[in-house]
């Protein structure tokens, strides 16, 4: 009797082609990287005080980011807590700026007295404008306003703050390409909770996403009418920034949906202020050098070229054709991919907003003035 003939060499075959196609672009991507300039920073003879967040979810990581680029930036830092007595630790410290990020658990009257000592502060608004019943209460207290969110700028000023836009950033250490195992490979892959906007289109895009590898991974997605028939793919969860990275690595297309401004159930935006900018998952992705579809804001194109650095859509039709088509065209979709990347890291990292904050609060002059 003949023996039948093992499928192991073709599954190893094609494993083996798959690793090596990914090899080859975490390889092309670490050497783009390289051939980068290093991001000069010049040490600024300054005192900063920075106050975490004091908050759960991404905040401690993106505290942890600030925190290591500015222990690079300027001569001394000093880290506190919002709970900390911080009129009595500036006081004793004598910083030349005390730096929040986010804020809202920042005792205004801890601002306040710290301005009336003279000391200079500053609020980095990185939640805009989910959150904004609660920070154009609290923004006027500081005396340099940063935000991300262009929407909110004439709000800001009107109410008298000194407002800059400061677009978010990235973490290349936490978010970059990479190997991973097979558990964190899929087709499509979207990472977030499942706000209203966002339950709604993947239920409308079901019949492509259930016949695809694909991985939701956030909170609440058992609001899907069709989670039985994704349920597989589905990690009811939040998940560290190393984690997303690795589900961004592991994908063919990454999803990125923002949030909805006008979404009641979980926002405090009564206003109903519009989101115009990207959020942070935009520079997530393509620091993880990943191939992402993200929907429309109006400063995108101020970043990243549609079609280029990344592809956009517009309508649920739109995005299941742009699916089918880069699953297909793995040649244009990585060279997108490393597009993105390239321009990432180079542009905006936390590195790249942290010396644009420092530098209008505290402008070097040119040399030979």
């Amino acid at each position: 009797m003949r023996r039948q003939r093992s499928a192991v060499p073709n599954g190893w075959k094609k494993g083996h082609e798959i690793g090596w196609k990914h090899g080859y672009h975490v390889g092309t991507c670490e050497s783009i990287k390289q051939r980068l300039p290093d991001p000069a920073s010049e040490i600024r003879s300054i005192r900063v005080l920075y106050v975490r967040a004091g908050l759960s979810g991404p905040f401690p990581e993106m505290d942890q980011a600030i925190i290591e680029v500015l222990r690079g930036m300027v001569s001394e830092l000093i880290i506190a807590s919002p709970t900390d007595n911080l009129v009595e630790l500036a006081g004793w410290k004598w910083p030349d700026l005390v730096l929040t990020m986010h804020g809202i658990r920042v005792p205004a009257s801890q601002i306040q007295g710290i301005r009336a000592i003279g000391i200079k502060t500053a609020i980095w608004l990185v939640d805009e404008p989910y959150v904004t019943d609660v920070t154009t209460v609290l923004a006027p207290q500081y005396e340099y306003l940063f935000t991300h969110e262009l929407a909110t700028i004439p709000i800001y000023e009107q109410l008298g703050c000194q407002v800059h836009y400061l677009p978010l950033a990235v973490n290349p250490k936490l978010y970059k390409p990479k190997y991973v195992p097979p558990q964190y490979q899929s087709d499509i892959c979207f990472i977030g909770n499942a706000f209203h906007n966002r339950v709604n289109l993947i239920d409308r895009i079901h019949s492509v996403l259930e016949t695809r590898d694909t991985r939701i991974v956030g909170l609440f997605w058992k609001r899907l009418r069709h989670y039985r028939k994704l349920r597989k793919g589905i990690q009811i969860a939040w998940i560290s920034s190393e984690k997303a990275s690795n589900y961004y690595n592991g994908a063919k297309i990454v999803i990125n949906i923002h949030r909805a401004y006008d979404d009641k159930a979980h926002n405090k935006n009564s206003l109903n202020i519009p989101g115009l900018s990207i959020n942070p998952r935009t520079y997530e992705i393509l620091a993880s050098g990943a191939f992402q579809l993200t929907d429309i804001r109006q400063d995108l194109t101020d970043f990243y070229v549609p079609g280029v650095d990344l592809e956009t859509y517009s309508s649920p039709k739109e995005l299941v054709d742009k699916i089918i088509y880069y699953l297909h065209d793995e040649q244009k979709r990585m060279q997108i991919a490393r597009n993105g990347f390239m321009k990432t890291i180079e542009k905006h990292t936390y590195q790249n907003r942290l010396s644009q904050l420092l530098q209008i609060i505290f402008p070097l002059m040119n040399s030979g003035t």
